[in-house]
């Protein structure tokens, strides 16, 4: 470092309204334009307006509160934004809201509809938090996106961060919207060892924001913090010879814009090992829904508790024969197919003769529980590995394919239970599935539509 900074020093009136007006002109000349910030139709604004002034009685900003955006696209594109670059989320939010328009029209969408959508962004939290929003804005606000803070936290999926941004972006309201951009910038602007990520950071560069934030212009000022983070006052090689605050910036004083903020440690992330099977038959396909946790409501193949890679096909023989005898997987197999202990003869890697059923020893209940392979073939396959890093944890996984043969001509009735059901290749193209088996399903539904 060259310098020191005194950190008690105040910081008076003339150098807080400095940054904000070097702030704002900037914006004025490089604002990204991006598709959740266009302006409300006349419609549409006519309507919010109207609805909005059972919430504006009694509200301390009343006077200054104004639609600034249209809060459904706020809260829609915050929620997509959420640990996602914006880059990924524009294509994303344009069918999306080519398909819902409206929180009305949300409202009344099927939560696999919306899944689908999302199909691919990650972080699928965000996507039913956002289903169950609607619904309970258009039961209990009339469809209007409240302007009211402790409102706002009640609602699925929304937190400090989301309830600021809609306040200040789509009502133009005097609140910080403070999220990791916006804590660098001012971690660099102040000097200040800010830890990414950390609660207490959070609070502290809100209150800087609220020192800063202008009362006529606030929506721009929040934007403007996120859009200089974003593309200035980036985590690595930050353009500093552009940024507006350059001359204002302790960090640059000190000469150590890079040491700020400081980086977090970061957590060792357990690694789940466990393969995948694309059981199909004809134009059926097993799927089921994953329950809660981890991509809850997404959709998913057979799972076994083991990452069979492509050597040991003949224990995954085994394993797949025993998951298919159990509670499980009951169902995993039609009526008219039965299924036995041994492994049976195979001659090479993609073919696995079955033979003949063994029966005996289950009754008519056992029969009708374990389904099986009635005098039929299955062939297998290993598709490949694949790998999925999530925030707590990290997915190794292996693929294969079973394809099962019958000489019944026509399918029996294969009614879904509680783990899963068997689709076909049409309603496989519209389930919602994890990233890490999109591929995977598109590159069989090519081969096989």
């Amino acid at each position: 470092m060259t310098g020191e900074v005194n950190r008690n020093r105040p910081i008076d009136v003339r150098h807080q309204a400095a940054i904000a007006d070097a702030l704002l002109t900037w914006f004025d000349i490089h604002a990204r334009d991006l598709p959740w910030r266009r302006e409300i139709p006349y419609r549409v604004r006519t309507d919010l307006r109207h609805r909005l002034k059972e919430f504006t009685e009694g509200h301390p900003y009343a006077e200054r509160l104004t639609l600034r955006r249209d809060p459904y696209t706020v809260v829609v594109s915050e929620l997509m934004l959420q640990q996602t670059q914006v880059s990924a989320v524009i294509p994303y939010y344009k069918r999306f809201m080519e398909r819902f328009p409206t929180v009305e029209a949300l409202a009344e969408g099927d939560e696999t509809d919306v899944l689908k959508l999302w199909e691919g962004l990650g972080y699928y939290r965000r996507a039913r938090s956002l289903s169950a929003l609607a619904k309970n804005v258009v039961e209990n606000y009339d469809g209007i996106i409240p302007p009211n803070k402790k409102m706002l936290l009640s609602l699925p999926g929304i937190g400090p961060y989301t309830a600021g941004a809609i306040l200040s972006f789509a009502y133009d309201l005097p609140e910080p919207a403070v999220d990791g951009n916006v804590v660098r910038v001012f971690s660099r602007l102040d000097a200040e060892p800010h830890v990414r990520g950390d609660v207490k950071a959070m609070r502290s560069v809100a209150g800087r924001v609220r020192e800063l934030i202008p009362g006529d212009r606030a929506g721009d000022f929040n934007e403007t913090l996120m859009d200089l983070g974003a593309t200035v006052c980036t985590p690595s090689s930050p353009e500093c010879s552009v940024c507006p605050l350059q001359s204002l910036c302790q960090a640059c004083v000190l000469d150590a814009v890079d040491l700020f903020p400081v980086r977090k440690d970061s957590e060792e992330r357990p690694v789940d090992k466990f393969s995948y099977v694309l059981l199909h038959r004809g134009d059926l396909v097993y799927v089921q829904r994953r329950a809660k946790g981890l991509l809850e409501g997404l959709y998913e193949f057979c799972p076994l508790d083991r990452a069979y890679g492509m050597e040991e096909e003949e224990s995954f023989r085994k394993s797949l024969c025993q998951e298919l005898r159990g509670e499980r997987l009951a169902n995993a197999l039609p009526d008219d197919m039965n299924v036995r202990e041994g492994i049976g003869e195979y001659g090479d890697a993609s073919s696995y003769e079955v033979g003949r059923a063994e029966l005996s020893g289950f009754d008519n209940a056992d029969h009708s529980a374990l389904g099986g392979i009635v005098d039929g073939s299955a062939s297998v396959n290993f598709v490949g590995d694949r790998r999925a890093v999530y925030s707590h944890r990290i997915w190794e996984v292996a693929c294969w394919e079973v394809e099962f043969t019958a000489r019944a001509e026509k399918y029996p009735n294969i009614n879904a239970d509680l783990t899963g059901e068997w689709v076909t290749l049409k309603e496989l193209s519209e389930l919602p599935f994890p990233a890490v088996l999109v591929p995977w399903r598109d590159a069989f539904l090519a081969r096989y539509r």
